[in-house]
């Protein structure tokens, strides 16, 4: 509160609101590119730092939350079918 009171006093009442000007907040659209989907931003250079992800009836069902990008890892994903054992039951 402190810290606030300080800023306000310096920079005069409502001085947070034009700190920074606003970048234009882009679009997402979902695509499958090789059978991984991604989130593809155009017509802007922002991004929420949440993206909620609703049903078709608009109950909350996940929020995903921006990071730094992380690399795809290289290669398929291993098969984790091909490891399994087959018994014949009587």
């Amino acid at each position: 509160m402190a810290d606030e009171e300080a800023e306000e006093k310096v920079a005069g009442p409502g001085a947070k609101e034009a700190e920074a000007p606003t970048a234009p907040c882009g679009s997402l659209e979902l695509t499958d590119h090789d059978g991984v989907l991604a989130l593809r931003l155009s017509g802007g250079d922002v991004i929420p730092a949440a993206v909620p992800v609703l049903d078709e009836s608009g109950k909350l069902l996940a929020v995903y939350t921006a990071g730094p990008p992380v690399p795809p890892a290289a290669g398929p994903a291993p098969d984790v079918l091909q490891e399994r054992t087959v018994v014949k039951l009587r």
